[in-house]
């Protein structure tokens, strides 16, 4: 009984070691990462920001065009890339299988583009939320009703949405940008324009209640 005890245990550590292993990290998917992915940077490119940024070093390269790239963040799960003055690329782990790029222009207004992979580059159709203008919205003082109607209906078409990626969980958070807007349109939007967070749950995006 005690040898029976003494071998479970055995396979068992085996069995977490083999697992702590096998876990996939962001800085391995990053470095390996396809050129049409990240077209101005070169794998030693990647390397090197990986190596400058896990040594406490300002994690700066210059890419295939001669401009200054910086990784400003690097976790298991989550990445930060500043490709340009006006632009972030943002990778975030959804579940050991699932992984979402984002790139976010700023120009002023920030506008974000979401694709999703599996951990070894392959494109995955996964639905991404898409809430309407009106989702974005709290409820609005009576007085200010003509100016946040005039702004939904410009909003309506605009439409640019900052997607930020957490660090710490499979969560989503859409901003819409109101930067665009007339004066008292904007300070209408800016104060009843509210963010909204979804969650990964394995299957698809869900909305979090406040």
């Amino acid at each position: 009984m005690f040898m029976k005890r003494i071998i479970l245990l055995s396979l068992l550590g085996q069995m977490m070691c083999l697992s702590m292993y096998s876990q996939v990290r962001m800085r391995d998917i990053f470095a390996s990462a396809p050129d049409s992915v990240f077209p101005l940077l070169t794998r030693n490119n990647r390397l090197d920001c990986i190596d400058f940024i896990e040594n406490k070093m300002p994690a700066r390269v210059k890419n295939r065009l001669d401009n200054v790239v910086e990784l400003l963040k690097l976790g298991d799960a989550y990445l930060q890339l500043r490709t340009s003055e006006r632009s972030i690329v943002e990778m975030r782990l959804l579940s050991d299988s699932l992984m979402c790029l984002i790139h976010t222009y700023m120009g002023p207004a920030a506008d974000s583009r979401v694709s999703f992979y599996d951990t070894a580059w392959k494109p995955v159709a996964t639905e991404l939320p898409c809430p309407a203008v009106g989702d974005y919205w709290q409820a609005v003082p009576d007085s200010l009703a003509r100016e946040a109607d005039s702004a939904r209906r410009a909003l309506a078409d605009l439409t640019l949405t900052h997607i930020k990626a957490s660090e710490a969980e499979p969560t989503l958070t859409f901003t819409l940008q109101t930067s665009e807007l007339e004066k008292k349109e904007r300070e209408v939007a800016q104060h009843y324009v509210q963010p909204l967070v979804y969650r990964w749950d394995g299957k698809s995006f869900v909305r979090q209640q406040k």
